[in-house]
């Protein structure tokens, strides 16, 4: 096998690339560089040093004998290209030509078709102008890669000629997967079933269907759980009280162990793009959790070959799904989805790639096609600078995040609590207000009668004494005939 060093390029975003690129780095006997390449930005890192070095913008232009020179001191004898967006695609371009070295592709997403492709209203539409720059590379690379069969058909089907190979992505074998307890808010309202979506959630994902399935489960002991975040809520809590709730960002290598400790009893994966293999799926294979997919992309393959769950029709709505889910997850096909998820503890490496399986195969593309480098040149230490900048580093960027989102969740509760207590106050002072309120109510009222009664009398005052002036002005003998007449009448 040849030393050479492997240079991977790949873009500045995480999830499932970054997972792939850095199991590569940890499980790859060789050397591994890691290019992440951006509009205006660009930095070098060096994983197992924990090194970055930041490129001044437009280095390549400006002193490219300088920064080949440095590359070259590091053994780089292949490129491995990670994404087909435009940055990523022209640094790997000009590594090949500076190094004298050869490139190969890993394709990760359908994003070779159109730089918009998650957005589109129809993901596998192609821009014509985009669709011919990737092709171009694909072809100038004597290794295509794909983690799918379905991804690989679709490549070799827009770009006519190119042959792709298939090398799943794995994941790393345990056998006793520990169940990770779930967020305390979460257990205090634990409901009768869970059902789970894992990672980051975005409109592509599905994430716009979320909470109205959440609300077509009304009624049931089901609720759902994001193990991640949705792009509308990265901090964890309910979203929606006993139907909706978010775990927030986790470290990598939890999901599974989440899964168990939520006790979810099936996953849900509504995806409106195709996954071109999805590491959410072999997650949540491995905590023994049946699917409940989109018709897509790898989904679809994947389950369809391996049985451990059941796929959405190909147009499907909130309340399509709501019901798919009451019928798993206690309902009338509670049996069958017991039955799927007794077959699921059984281990399966075609279900679940193993790390070691991909390991194998890429470490034979790299020795197959990688230059063995000859003995490395003298590099100018002063021609790229060494920046520690954690930030880039995906991994890093996660522990990060979960601890933001932690103290973020922190924050809320203190809110939440303080709202609460303001709110017994408001409920409380409320109902002295209404006590003051309807005792005054009282007191006017006895007042408004104690005035009419006051005004009767002085009424009957009057009419008495009209009366008494009326007897007084009788002759002496009539008068005294009245007052017996009406002392009689009174006996």
């Amino acid at each position: 096998m040849n030393a050479a060093a492997i240079l991977h390029v790949t873009s500045l975003f995480g999830g499932g690339v970054d997972r792939h690129v850095r199991d590569i780095v940890r499980t790859v006997p060789r050397e591994h560089y890691l290019w992440h390449a951006g509009d205006g930005v660009d930095v070098i890192e060096d994983p197992r040093a924990g090194r970055f070095h930041p490129l001044a913008p437009g280095a390549a232009d400006r002193q490219p004998e300088a920064l080949a020179r440095w590359l070259r001191s590091k053994r780089i004898g292949l490129v491995h290209l990670h994404q087909l967006t435009r940055a990523p695609r022209s640094r790997s371009d000009w590594a090949c030509q500076a190094l004298g070295v050869p490139r190969i592709a890993t394709l990760h997403d359908i994003l070779f078709l159109h730089p918009e492709a998650f957005a589109a209203a129809d993901p596998l539409a192609a821009d014509p102008a985009w669709l011919a720059e990737s092709s171009r590379t694909l072809r100038d690379s004597p290794a295509v890669l794909a983690p799918s069969r379905w991804l690989a058909a679709l490549a070799a089907q827009r770009v006519p000629g190119l042959a792709v190979e298939m090398v799943a992505n794995g994941s790393a074998a345990d056998a006793g997967i520990a169940a990770l307890r779930p967020r305390a808010e979460f257990a205090m309202r634990r409901p009768g079933r869970v059902v789970a979506l894992l990672g980051a959630l975005g409109p592509h994902k599905g994430s716009e269907l979320v909470e109205a399935i959440a609300a077509g489960l009304e009624g049931t002991d089901i609720a759902l759980v994001v193990i991640g975040y949705l792009d509308r809520q990265l901090y964890p809590g309910w979203r929606i009280p006993g139907r909706l709730f978010v775990h927030g960002a986790f470290a990598e290598g939890d999901a599974a162990g989440l899964l168990r400790g939520y006790g979810a009893c099936l996953a849900l994966l509504p995806n409106t793009v195709p996954e071109s293999f999805s590491y959410a799926l072999s997650d949540a294979w491995a905590a023994g959790v049946p699917v409940l997919a989109a018709p897509r992309g790898a989904l679809a393959e994947r389950i369809a070959t391996h049985h451990g769950g059941w796929l959405l029709p190909k147009v499907f709505g909130a309340a399509l799904v709501a019901e798919e889910i009451r019928s798993l997850a206690g309902g009338e096909r509670e049996t069958e989805r017991a039955r799927v998820q007794s077959g699921l503890a059984r281990p399966d490496p075609a279900r679940i790639p193993p790390l070691d399986a991909m390991t194998r195969s890429l470490d034979a593309f790299y020795a197959r096609f990688g230059i063995d480098p000859a003995a490395p040149e003298t590099a100018d230490g002063t021609a790229v600078q060494a920046l520690l900048a954690k930030n880039l580093d995906g991994t890093l960027f996660r522990v990060e995040l979960v601890r933001l989102c932690d103290e973020l969740a922190q924050t809320l509760a203190a809110l939440e609590d303080t709202k609460a207590r303001a709110q017994d106050f408001e409920t409380e002072a409320r109902g002295w207000i209404e006590k003051l309120e309807a005792d005054v109510r009282a007191v006017q009222e006895a007042l408004r009668l104690a005035t009419q009664a006051r005004d009767e009398l002085a009424r009957e005052a009057d009419v008495l004494r009209l009366n008494k002036e009326a007897m007084d002005r009788l002759p002496s003998p009539l008068r005294r005939l009245l007052l017996k007449l009406a002392f009689n009448a009174r006996r």
